[in-house]
């Protein structure tokens, strides 16, 4: 190969040579801006700025041009997707709040939202560099227990309130203990932000530091101290990302070898849901808060959010309600504990249906990859399960600051997987297997 063309090849793949324990520099900045206590940030024209923005809004502009360049794999109908959900969000606010407010509220949503998908779209697109950052990631989870635990045990929230004592900036605020735990806010301005951080990394834990065997003491060791960084946040959300990933690792290793395991799966999922649709007094939906919320307390509020958010989108389909209130009882909070729900109130349907297509639009077309190397295999597992663990507790818990940021990068840390060649790993897929924008294949 000359040297121009291992040029060519290393940038398809994003690989410039800029990288620290095998991550992409740009990924290692974005992570640690992620962490950061948000007491670490400065306001700028009424936006506060926290580091994963300062990150994300110095490395748009040139991200977008790469991305439209194809240097890194060519734009194609899933960044398309990304693009008009963003752009979609920001009509909604244009809408709601004039051209001036609009385009302040929803050009921080589009660096927020696009910027993050691109950064994973971009710099992760090898099995390597999936691998490095997902054991990068793991260690970011364990090692920050140095400091949750005895968070929990003392009540002492060193991260947050260290910072803040620094930088200025609120304290973590009073929350009763659970199972007689402080529970854990780490760097996170909520403790169900820590648990949902912490729990995503389980299935990188389990594939690709473990690679899927028990007897890899190490590597279960990881995803043991993820599990225990999930515990110590004692919130039910990230017990249902944790729980929804061990319950398909599991299935996964029940049934290997069963040709069509996954149809079989979906297809109970949905002959479960008609079941309970049928002979329940209650919803499906009704009943899965009920079982996956720590108290009838909080089951009884997720299910009010869900009758007023919905009679919400029925008013107000298209385009939503911006930042607007939402009408809901006069004994309610304005906390809206669902993101997929929040998401259809406040930017419309459209923007739902651009965010599951790409999403589910990215799994599915992975997924429809055959022959593909073991390595490939687990880090596929390892993305899919985690969108998936996260996508089913988003149902209880909204997906803000930098847990809204995690979940977009994370889902374009998957796109290689469409894109690239496992017999060549610098080279592209086959042209007719992810239809490039603007040109005429069918999408697989």
């Amino acid at each position: 190969m000359t040297a121009s063309a291992h040029m060519a090849t290393r940038a398809q793949a994003g690989g410039d040579g800029r990288r620290l324990w095998g991550v992409p520099i740009v990924v290692v900045f974005f992570f640690l801006g992620m962490v950061l206590p948000t007491a670490i940030s400065v306001s700028a024209g009424g936006l506060r700025l926290s580091a994963y923005r300062v990150v994300l809004l110095v490395m748009f502009v040139p991200m977008l041009f790469t991305l439209i360049s194809g240097k890194r794999g060519p734009l194609n109908i899933f960044d398309g997707f990304a693009i008009a959900h963003s752009v979609w969000a920001l009509l909604a606010l244009i809408k709601w709040g004039g051209l001036a407010q609009g385009v302040e509220s929803g050009g921080i949503y589009i660096v927020e939202a696009l910027g993050a998908y691109l950064v994973g779209r971009l710099y992760i697109r090898s099995v390597e560099d999936f691998n490095a950052m997902a054991r990068a990631y793991v260690a970011l989870v364990v090692g920050m227990l140095a400091f949750t635990i005895p968070e929990a045990v003392t009540g002492n929230h060193i991260l947050k309130d260290g910072a803040a004592s620094i930088f200025g900036g609120p304290r973590a605020h009073y929350i009763d203990k659970r199972m007689g735990l402080e529970r854990a806010f780490g760097s996170f301005d909520h403790p169900i932000l820590y648990g949902v951080f912490s729990a995503s990394a389980f299935s990188m834990a389990y594939y690709i530091c473990a690679r899927a065997t028990l007897t890899n003491f190490k590597g279960m060791a990881l995803a043991m101290g993820v599990v225990v960084a999930t515990f110590i946040s004692a919130s039910g959300g990230p017990y249902v990302v944790l729980l929804m990933q061990i319950f398909v690792a599991g299935y996964d290793r029940a049934m290997k070898g069963v040709t069509g395991r996954w149809r079989i799966l979906f297809t109970l999922f949905g002959l479960l849901y008609l079941a309970i649709d049928l002979f329940s007094n209650r919803t499906p939906f009704h009943v899965f808060v009920s079982y996956f919320t720590f108290s009838a307390h909080s089951a009884y509020n997720r299910i009010n959010i869900w009758i007023y958010g919905t009679a919400e989108v029925g008013r107000n389909p298209i385009f939503g309600i911006g930042l607007g209130d939402w009408i809901r009882a006069p004994w309610m909070s304005d906390s809206m504990d669902n993101f997929w729900l929040l998401i259809t109130v406040r930017y419309g349907l459209p923007a739902l249906f651009f965010l599951l297509a790409l999403m589910l639009g990215l799994i599915i077309a992975a997924g429809r990859r055959k022959n593909l190397p073991k390595d490939w295999i687990n880090a596929r597992h390892a993305w899919a399960f985690t969108l998936f663990g996260i996508s089913v507790a988003a149902a209880t818990v909204h997906l803000w600051n930098a847990l809204f940021v995690l979940f977009m990068f994370l889902v374009g840390s998957g796109a290689w997987l469409v894109d690239t060649n496992p017999r060549s790993p610098r080279a592209p897929a086959p042209r007719n297997f992810v239809r490039p924008i603007g040109r005429p294949q069918t999408l697989f």
